[in-house]
């Protein structure tokens, strides 16, 4: 085995089971599964697959390959449901959950067949793992309608049109503040893309970009933002839509997002602007011109608004 069959391996098993739930159950136990190869692999030709694993080991890459994976997995969670938040000690728990996982194969492999009932009952136990880690890391709730159907239902999580976000966020270009910053600028990074075509000095932060240039691939929940650093903060349909889901989650992360809310306001510059989508209530009617902010609500189209926070003295 080489490691490009390696990877190619795990990837395929990730395609496999992408499409079907963790939580759903049929006489004890989830229906997800080894793909064709990865059958074949282990029930065929482990030793070579447990010979590729140590020497990933002697090599001193074993770790990387480790750290890989889980962050594929964490991915794909995401990519099945955008509410899904993880820390960056998640990502490490969940690469120690998949070091233990590779260490029982290499003990239970080194024969050269093994007995289906076992490699199934290895996987039962792995794919409990991760429902303990999923629920142990968002909480039992969201997770509730994964139990009804063998299959994931899909969360709406698109990027829009630059110019649409700009006009739903009615962004005064005239007047906009510089520098800005997008908040969860999502993987394509389209509205700082626009705002740079236009010459403004404009970031962006996301969980699903590639930290490149001007774009820095980051948790909105673990990033710094400074103080009075940023002329203008952006966010269309991103950190106060996670917000307002754990508001309304009976086990949500609520304290963390509203501490991260004001370290938002307070990273404006005086006179600067706080402008996302959709509103949060709970939070605006909290803040008053005494205390600093002068909130503002913008109707750019029928129906839909957004906030705009104005930081009036430091």
């Amino acid at each position: 085995m080489t490691v490009a069959q390696l990877h190619s391996l795990i990837n395929g098993q990730l395609l496999h089971n992408q499409h079907r739930s963790l939580f759903y159950m049929r006489e004890g136990s989830v229906l997800l599964g080894p793909s064709t190869e990865m059958t074949y692999w282990l029930t065929q030709r482990s030793p070579e697959l447990i010979l590729m694993l140590q020497s990933l080991k002697r090599q001193h890459t074993y770790h990387v390959f480790v750290k890989d994976v889980a962050a594929k997995i964490l991915s794909q969670f995401v990519n099945t449901n955008q509410y899904l938040h993880f820390h960056t000690n998640h990502a490490r728990e969940l690469a120690e959950l998949y070091d233990r996982f590779f260490t029982r194969i290499e003990r239970l492999f080194q024969k050269k067949t093994i007995a289906g009932a076992t490699l199934d009952l290895l996987l039962q136990q792995h794919y409990g793992h991760l429902r303990d880690f999923l629920i142990r890391t968002n909480g039992r709730e969201i997770f509730a309608k994964y139990a009804e159907s063998e299959y994931t239902f899909w969360i709406p999580c698109e990027e829009y049109t630059p110019e649409l976000q700009a006009n739903l966020l009615g962004l005064d270009l005239a007047r906009l503040q510089e520098p800005v910053l997008d908040v969860g600028c999502g993987s394509e990074a389209r509205l700082v893309t626009y705002l740079r075509s236009l010459g403004f000095e404009t970031y962006g932060t996301d969980r699903l970009a590639e930290t490149e240039g001007c774009v820095i691939q980051g948790d909105w929940l673990e990033t710094t933002y400074g103080e009075s650093t940023w002329g203008t903060i952006i966010s269309h349909m991103a950190f106060s839509n996670h917000f307002i889901h754990h508001h309304l989650k009976t086990d949500g992360n609520i304290h963390e997002y509203a501490h991260k809310y004001m370290e938002l306001l307070r990273a404006i510059r005086p006179g600067g602007s706080f402008i996302y989508s959709p509103c949060l209530p709970f939070m605006e009617e909290l803040l008053s011109v005494r205390m600093g902010y002068q909130v503002e609500y913008i109707e750019s189209s029928k129906g839909y608004r957004a906030t705009k926070i104005t930081r009036i003295h430091s």
